[in-house]
């Protein structure tokens, strides 16, 4: 625009002196249709340089007022992006802290950026979870977007109905290149809506892609067995192929022992007696026990403790073993030497089961305190 008002000002300084030069007055006649405009050459380079004038005002005037506009737009909007922004940050870090109060504080009644719609939703179905609000929970994760549902498969799972997602999971979980992640959440899932068919179906690439620890393996099959009728554990065990068994025995065994079947496995246990570093796997699994027909364990492990007295794994078996027999007043008196802090809150509740049986009350309301 400067430019082209630069140009019109020279032509018009060339009309104006060249009547001077040429010492001719000089006339300009501008006709168009029945319209005629007429007169000499210095009054036409008036008005244009007049004309020039007035545009060059009018242009900065309309620039002006432009970006009067445009600033205070993208003032509005920067400032409301900005509130949209800070709502999401508060709730990330309020979610961090566990501080789920002030997560539906941030993101109940106000926006955020649009690419953070469904994290918005997921943080709200979280926070509904830590607050036993299931059905609210539910709500939030079913309005997030398809794409982004198997990024919450974790809530789903917690929610209690995965049903949502299975189908999503199936196809990601037997896809070639699935990650880990995704091979353990189908098998949660699997294992939550109790498919147990297709789970055994999947649990030989869970095997040969090597995703899962000892401890989730113990995790996944002691759902699996929990789920199963107790005169099916044993049936449903043997059945899984070797390699599996060995992941699958520590849950086994305390699944056996929770549904008051020591005496079937009671081999497999006085084995783990002769195994130092299987004493406490055995107090745990005893932990689970809820009725004991095992004689011969019972003397394995007092055997055992008289060569080591102080071993306090198999102290905590044989207290836990009483319990399941009823000899309440023979395992207060071995809780009494073998609970520490290190074990207090992994066998507490079966140190108060016989406290409370052996008239120890108060050792017991210790315990819960």
């Amino acid at each position: 625009m400067i430019g082209l008002i630069i140009l019109i000002v020279a032509i018009v300084v060339v009309l104006a002196v060249t009547p001077f030069v040429l010492d001719e007055k000089g006339y300009v006649l501008i006709s168009f249709n029945n319209t005629t405009i007429e007169g000499t050459i210095v009054s036409f380079c008036i008005m244009a340089v007049i004309t020039a004038v007035v545009l060059y005002l009018t242009y900065k005037l309309i620039r002006y007022l432009l970006s009067i506009y445009h600033n205070t737009k993208h003032g509005f909007f920067a400032r409301s992006q900005e509130r949209k922004q800070a709502a999401i940050e508060q709730a990330l870090w309020s979610t961090i802290n566990d501080d789920y109060e002030h997560v539906e504080q941030a993101l109940s009644g106000n926006s955020v950026p649009d690419k953070f719609e469904d994290i918005r939703l997921a943080l709200l179905a979280k926070a509904a979870l830590a607050n036993n609000q299931t059905d609210k929970a539910l709500e939030r994760l079913f309005e997030i977007s398809p794409e982004h549902q198997l990024k919450v498969a974790k809530l789903w799972l917690a929610s209690g109905d995965s049903s949502a997602i299975e189908s999503q999971m199936r196809i990601s979980a037997e896809a070639k290149k699935a990650t880990a992640l995704e091979l353990k959440l189908y098998a949660e899932v699997l294992v939550q809506q109790q498919h147990f068919s297709a789970l055994e179906d999947f649990l030989p690439r869970l095997l040969r892609k090597k995703v899962l620890t000892d401890a989730q393996w113990t995790q996944l099959f002691s759902a699996y067995f929990n789920a199963l009728d107790a005169d099916k554990l044993s049936e449903k065990y043997k059945q899984l192929p070797k390699k599996l068994q060995a992941h699958a025995h520590t849950a086994y065994l305390m699944q056996m022992a929770q549904a008051g079947q020591l005496a079937v496995i009671e081999s497999d246990l006085i084995k783990m007696v002769k195994h130092n570093e299987q004493h406490l796997e055995l107090a745990n699994i005893l932990s689970k026990a809820t009725a004991a027909d095992a004689a011969k364990l019972q003397i394995s492990i007092q055997e055992r403790l008289k060569k080591d007295d102080s071993n306090n794994s198999l102290l905590l078996a044989l207290a836990c073993l009483a319990n399941a027999k009823g000899d309440y007043d023979l395992a207060a008196r071995i809780f009494d030497k073998a609970l520490n802090s290190e074990n207090k809150k992994q066998f507490s509740e079966q140190a108060v089961l016989s406290y409370k049986n052996s008239a120890q009350a108060e050792k017991a309301l210790v315990l819960y305190q």
